[in-house]
């Protein structure tokens, strides 16, 4: 049953109803009234039309036309009154109040104008006193001001409901889009690699992503199903238990930071984790809760492996050589016909070779040892000791390999570092020298800082190639095209070293031309 049809039944039963329930009174306490050939024929014209109006199909009638019963019903009402002395006027109020709450003010109109010639034929026919004419009146006014009532009450509920359609219409529009915003979010939300799901007090994971079913096996179907995947504290190592769990710690609040572990999959496969957790706030009704990431790292652990390895590889292979020409020059060294400048070069041989061994575990690291211990450092003696190792290659080449500093300065750190750095620069800049190139290596005091400049003559850097000089394997177009070797680590160590120390480097180059770099570091305070 449609609104608009149990509308019409509602208005139409309660005047027929309240007709039955007169003539019932009627026939208990007046039956002359039941006499009156108008009192009977209006009511059951009342009573008909009431069962018509149960029968018809409304929704299928224009809703002009419901205007007929309200009309007929004002009609059958004046028809009661009479001859009935019984002052059944006021039944109009039921059709007026129908007709001014559901239909145009002409269609109001109308029915008053029927009930004016209503109550206008009855009053000839009584004959026309100031009694029945002020009577009438009255009832005319009083029907007016229900009318006036009943519209303006009809008016304010046809505003209340375009203002809650309206309203109604916002709010589906606003859950529509906050509905796309949830899906958005949780498209990115699985989009995610990292593991990431909301772990409440009692240990109840809320809106996991999709890393983190598929890393713990958990059925999309029913997440309250125990994990497939199995944490372990280390690689084939001890199981943990259930209060041990990731879970379990996010759910007793626990700090955790990158956190190592492992897992063995529901795939079979070891996977090696990185466990994180950050508490939540509460919103609204919430309570506090505990946000569980976890990354898969299995990857990363697989290379740092690789790296140590190949690593431990190298440093064996190299230390064998590196050995075997120390104990050469020992041996020559037993040599008494030795001049003062061959001694000198097996001193600087011996001394390089001392250094080679201890580069050697970390010349393939990308994780540089970035602890300084806080030791006084000659500058002076770094730079001099780094020019003399470097002039017997720079003379091979007939290149120009000065140093040109003037005063004393001290640094606090690491010497051992500090030269590793300053080799690193210069061991490029003789590298990438022409034959008959020249080598600058200067120093001075600058605000606080001391400035080592190394400049060259040498084959230059594109400047887009610049930014990248730092990154780990990373060569210049002109180095890789000069055929010379080498393994783009230097840079990165070095820069590594001097932002160890408090300070950084510049690089500054011209195609053709040269390069200068220049190594900012503070100076020692006292």
């Amino acid at each position: 049953m449609s609104t608009r049809t149990r509308s019409i039944w509602l208005w139409q039963l309660v005047l027929a109803a309240a007709v039955v329930v007169i003539m019932l009174v009627i026939t208990v306490l007046d039956t002359e009234n039941l006499s009156h050939t108008s009192l009977l024929v209006g009511s059951a014209l009342i009573i008909v039309i009431s069962a018509v109006v149960l029968f018809v199909p409304w929704d299928q009638i224009p809703r002009d036309t419901v205007i007929v019963v309200p009309l007929v019903d004002t009609f059958a009402v004046g028809v009661m009154a009479q001859d009935s002395g019984l002052r059944l006027e006021f039944l109009w109020c039921f059709p007026i109040a129908w007709i001014a709450t559901h239909f145009s003010v002409r269609w109001l109109g109308a029915a008053f104008a029927l009930i004016s010639t209503v109550i206008l034929l009855d009053a000839v026919e009584a004959g026309m006193s100031s009694t029945i004419t002020l009577r009438f009146a009255i009832v005319l006014l009083c029907l007016a001001f229900l009318g006036v009532l009943f519209r303006q009450m009809a008016r304010r509920a046809t505003a209340m409901k375009a203002l809650l359609r309206s309203q109604a219409g916002r709010t589906q529009r606003t859950l529509g889009r906050v509905s796309a915003q949830q899906a958005r979010a949780t498209q990115m939300f699985d989009g995610v690699n990292i593991a990431i799901a909301r772990v409440t007090p009692s240990g109840d994971l809320v809106s996991p992503n999709a890393a983190y079913l598929e890393l713990y096996g958990i059925d999309l179907d029913d997440p309250t199903q125990p994990p497939r995947t199995i944490d372990y504290e280390s690689q084939r190592g001890r199981a943990l238990s259930t209060h041990e769990r990731p879970v379990s710690r996010a759910a007793r609040g626990e700090h955790l930071d990158g956190e190592r572990g492992w897992v063995f999959d529901a795939h079979g496969q070891w996977r090696a984790v990185s466990v994180s957790t950050r508490p939540l706030p509460p919103v609204g009704d919430e309570s506090p809760s505990t946000l569980l990431m976890v990354q898969d790292v299995t990857e990363l652990t697989q290379e740092r492996r690789g790296r140590e390895n190949l690593a431990a590889v190298v440093s064996h292979e190299l230390r064998t050589p590196i050995t075997v020409m120390l104990g050469n020059v020992d041996l020559m060294r037993d040599d008494s016909n030795l001049t003062a400048e061959q001694t000198d070069r097996l001193d600087t041989i011996d001394r390089a070779a001392e250094r080679m061994l201890a580069l050697i575990s970390s010349i393939l690291s990308t994780d540089r040892d970035t602890s300084v211990p806080h030791e006084p450092v000659s500058l002076v003696t770094l730079l001099r000791e780094s020019v003399t190792s470097f002039s017997a290659a720079a003379r091979t080449r007939d290149q120009s390999l000065t140093l040109d500093i003037a005063g004393t300065f001290r640094l606090t750190g690491d010497a051992f570092r500090l030269r590793q750095l300053i080799d690193n620069i210069l061991s490029n800049a003789v590298k990438y020298t022409p034959n008959g190139g020249s080598i600058r290596v200067s120093a001075r005091a600058q605000d606080g800082n001391i400035e080592v400049a190394i400049s060259d003559s040498g084959l230059g850097i594109a400047a887009e190639d610049i930014p990248h000089l730092f990154d780990d394997y990373f060569r210049a177009e002109e180095a890789v095209g000069s055929g010379l070797p080498g393994s783009g680590l230097g840079m990165g160590i070095a820069k590594a070293i001097a932002e160890s120390h408090g300070g950084s480097i510049r690089v500054e180059s011209t195609v053709g031309r040269g390069t200068t770099v220049t190594i900012t570091l503070p100076e020692a305070t006292s």
